[in-house]
């Protein structure tokens, strides 16, 4: 969310909400949990949500319907992987074995023909090198969307935990998102206090 806002140069406040606060206003907070954008007489929970919200408002969408479509596809990949991300996080707490389970199944390209919830940092390799227009800068069309912006997200948060395998196996994501670290509003975003250190609430990964 933040980094949609830092790519279209929209300022922007940010507050730390206690889960005490959240659970005790489910008019503000009606799924009990962050975040929550409030722009004007908008305001919306729920992460994907506020994502589509900001890709329409900012003209991060594509330029029609089949680029719109595409965002959604790749966002939704993306969500899958997050969610087998998550588990490690907070289920396995980046315990060795699971850390090489997770490898195996959702990075390794040997085994993304096997069984893995749709959830492989492979689809979005070959997605990117699919989007000829794109010219391994961005996955729809020629120019930035939300897609671009979610997968640079997971590829960002694979590449704290993986760092030599991801740069081994996967040079044309880390291009990617190094390509995406550098556009103007995100550099000085991604350098900023706005992002915060920690990017999970255990401080893990």
């Amino acid at each position: 969310m933040k980094l949609a806002l830092a790519a279209v140069k929209q300022d922007f406040e940010f507050e730390q909400v206690e889960y005490s606060t959240m659970k005790a206003h489910p008019d503000q907070y009606p799924f009990g949990q962050c975040p929550r954008l409030v722009d004007g007489d908008i305001d919306l929970v729920q992460s994907n949500a506020i994502l589509r919200y900001l890709a329409r408002h900012y003209k991060l969408y594509g330029k029609d319907e089949k680029e719109m479509g595409l965002v959604d596809m790749i966002m939704e990949g993306v969500e899958s992987l997050r969610v087998k991300y998550l588990a490690l996080v907070y289920q396995e707490k980046l315990a060795d074995a699971a850390m090489d389970q997770h490898w195996s199944t959702h990075c390794d390209p040997n085994n993304s023909e096997q069984r893995n919830g749709g959830a492989h940092l492979v689809f979005f390799s070959r997605l990117l090198q699919r989007n000829a227009a794109g010219a391994g800068k961005v996955f729809v069309g020629a120019g930035l969307t939300m897609a671009d912006l979610c997968v640079f997200d997971i590829v960002d948060l694979h590449n704290r935990i993986f760092p030599d395998k991801m740069k081994e196996v996967y040079p044309e994501l880390l291009a990617f998102h190094d390509h995406v670290a550098a556009l103007p509003g995100i550099k000085e975003y991604l350098a900023s206090p706005k992002r915060v250190a920690a990017v999970n609430g255990n401080n893990l990964g």
